[in-house]
């Protein structure tokens, strides 16, 4: 019984450790460059593979020119990366797009410069961890100081120059720091790589064990023990050398024995791993197949150890582990006993398998049959582990039909699934949170790549003059062909945590409305909807503060919706915002209240100056009871000092009956439908 519960809360644990994961900013950003870079990786990987094939063809002076341009590629990549999430970070965050740039170059450069100062190209060796860290620590650096450049020149007072003075203490330190910590790292590890230097069978079998391990934690293990990689490399070239000259015999271990054999599809032997995901009969494994397969043939696993996860899930991790080290032991003692030959030339990692074999051995026929032998072997390796995920998180059942269908299971029960809508994922399934990321990912460049985003309006009328007071703006997407979609994909902005972003273009766009388009109308209300994710981004204040500095016309007023749909995870850091908010002259309403995660505390819990009532309520309407249950609503939320207003009155009765409830306020297809900026102007002419 105990062993059981240890059991349950390793794994509850786990769960929430990746759910903390994926939903950390860092985390995201981290997920989000390391995608961005990917086709940068695959391209250097194609130049491998050419440069393997022209030196076959004896092509020796194409060959040392792609040779020349991968190994540019990989000192470029560090630089890449810290560029690509220096660039994404100010996009998401709102901070200079150039500023976060130079000032992460300028630590990684200082870093590389202190660390390698004897080097003529101090970047050669830079690994991709320092070249990340530097950005991130950059940026959440400059988020702290944002405020000391968002005015258009620094002022030139005591309080400026402290802030700056402490600005550039922290990344001088931050240099310092880096560099302190990169010569302990190296002073630490330098023993480590004696020890697992692969010059033996254990101590190959080492370090084959530990680079792998470190995926466990989602950090590729050639990156950490960079130095072994290169030195190794060195060793193995110098070998090939001597024996093609006659000066010695090839070894067994090489940089290429662990390609051929350890690493098919990527580390951890992953392309056993996709086979049986093809294999399989789960339908959930599709999207992760067509996401890893292309990548997979060049031995980039990324997205499948992510995506099944092999990342912090112990399950699949077993074989992960186990494949490898199997294939090593097999691969060592087959070239030993001279059942295959050792590797006779260097052939670039993400050279397909099978081809990789076939180069690395000059065409051995015995080599290419172990290695199909070694993927079947993996095969064998993985299945089971992936066979117990899907009978512990699915349940196979036979349809009329004769087919078979595998049903999530949630609990000890099943449910099918409906018809139209995405299968149900079990809270241990298998697809971790990082596949619905990338999926959000595609969905949101798709759009980008469709058409533009523009900005609707739905009128507020008064229920007894019908005369409109307000207008709620509304985020829609007009593809290039001009049709309209309404903002259903917002959930894919959410899951990436990108929600801000969105609401920052929302409401800098819609400011800008009322000063070029409204100002000639009446003063009225604008209403915007802000999620509780923005309310507490750190910059969200000081870029509402940078948007009012202009004031608003004459009787016009900004309101905020907050988006009840989305749960308040910090109420009240939410309150102060709020709080501020109405310091600055801003309304606050409650949107939706009655769904979602709405409660009756938020009635004394935030100041507010509207209650929106859903929709749910009119339709509510048709029940028995329906008018007093909204009556008593009204009522309630007339007691915190606010306007009620509901929406989605679309009939004359519905509107008498709201009306004789105590509203004064609706907004509805009865009155106005949303309608694109041109429109809303011509119909406020005819109101005024």
């Amino acid at each position: 019984m105990n062993h059981n519960i240890i059991i349950r809360n390793t794994k509850s644990i786990i769960h929430q450790l990746k759910i903390a994961f994926i939903n950390n900013r860092i985390s995201q950003a981290v997920l989000s460059c390391t995608m961005a870079i990917m086709p940068f990786s695959v391209l250097r990987g194609v130049v491998i593979v050419a440069g393997t094939l022209s030196l076959n063809f004896h092509w020796v002076k194409i060959s040392q020119w792609l040779g020349d341009l991968q190994q540019n590629m990989l000192i470029f990549l560090p630089v890449l990366l810290n560029i690509i999430f220096s660039l994404q970070w100010a996009v998401r965050y709102r901070l200079s797009i150039m500023l976060s740039i130079s000032l992460s170059l300028t630590v990684l450069f200082g870093i590389a410069g202190l660390e390698n100062n004897h080097e003529a190209n101090f970047l050669f060796g830079v690994s991709l961890p320092v070249a990340l860290l530097s950005a991130i620590f950059t940026n959440l650096i400059l988020e702290k100081n944002i405020t000391l450049f968002r005015t258009n020149k620094i002022q030139l007072n005591w309080k400026s120059a402290k802030i700056l003075s402490f600005f550039i203490a922290r990344l001088t330190s931050l240099i310092v720091v880096g560099h302190i910590i990169l010569s302990a790292c190296s002073w630490l590890t330098k023993d480590i790589s004696i020890a697992i230097y692969p010059d033996g069978f254990f101590h190959g079998l080492l370090y084959e064990m530990i680079r792998e391990f470190t995926w466990f934690f989602g950090i590729h293990g050639f990156y950490i023990f960079q130095d072994i990689g290169f030195r190794f490399m060195n060793n193995t070239i110098s070998n090939m050398d001597a024996w093609k000259a006659g000066h010695g015999s090839l070894n067994i271990l090489s940089i290429t024995f662990y390609e051929m054999w350890c690493a098919s599809g990527g580390c951890g032997g992953t392309l056993s791993l996709l086979i049986c995901l093809l294999i399989s009969r789960n339908p959930s494994n599709r999207h992760l197949i067509n996401v890893s397969l292309p990548l997979a043939i060049f031995n980039i696993n990324e997205p499948l150890i992510f995506g099944v996860p092999v990342v912090l899930n112990p399950v699949m991790f077993v074989p992960f582990l186990m494949t490898p080290a199997v294939d090593y032991i097999l691969a060592y003692y087959a070239t030993l006993w001279h059942i295959i030959p050792p590797a006779q030339q260097l052939v670039g990692w993400a050279t397909p398998a099978i081809i990789n074999t076939w180069l690395a051995t000059n065409g051995a026929f015995s080599a290419v049959f172990f290695q199909v032998l070694l993927i079947c072997a993996g095969i064998g390796i993985y299945w089971p582990f992936l066979r117990y995920m899907e009978k512990r998180d699915y349940k196979e059942i036979a349809l009329p039909c004769g087919k078979k269908r595998f049903v999530p299971l949630k609990g000890n029960q099943f449910q099918l699934t409906v018809p139209g809508h995405r299968e149900a994922e079990s809270p241990h399934h298998y697809l971790s949170e990082v596949n619905e990321y990338i999926e959000a990912r595609r969905h949101i460049n798709a759009l980008q790549n469709s058409g533009n985003f523009v900005l609707w309006f739905q009128p507020q009328i008064t229920l007894d003059e019908r005369k409109i007071v307000a207008m709620e703006v509304l985020l829609r997407h007009q593809s290039d062909d001009g049709k309209i979609t309404p903002p259903y994909f917002l959930k894919y902005y959410e899951r990436i945590g990108m929600m801000p972003e969105v609401d920052f273009w929302v409401l800098e766009n819609a400011v800008e409305v009322i000063h070029h388009e409204f100002s000639r109308f009446p003063g009225m209300t604008l209403s915007v909807n802000i999620s509780p994710q923005t309310l507490l981004e750190p910059n969200f204040l000081s870029v509402v503060s940078k948007l009012l500095r202009n004031p608003l016309p004459s009787g016009w007023q900004l309101e905020m919706e907050i988006t009840e749909s989305q749960k308040v995870k910090e109420p009240q850091q939410v309150i102060e915002v709020l709080a501020v908010l109405r310091q600055f002259g801003i309304k606050i309403a409650l949107d939706d209240f009655g769904s979602g995660y709405s409660t009756l505390s938020y009635l004394t819990q935030y100041e507010l100056d509207k209650i929106k009532l859903d929709r749910t309520l009119v339709l509510g309407l048709a029940r028995e009871g329906g008018e007093a249950f909204l009556h008593h609503v009204v009522q309630l939320c007339k007691t915190s000092g606010s306007i009620v207003l509901i929406e989605g009155v679309e009939t004359e009765e519905e509107h008498q009956i709201v009306q004789n409830c105590g509203i004064h306020l609706a907004q509805g297809f009865l009155f106005h439908r949303p309608q694109p900026l041109n429109q809303l102007c011509e119909l406020l002419e005819t109101n005024t």
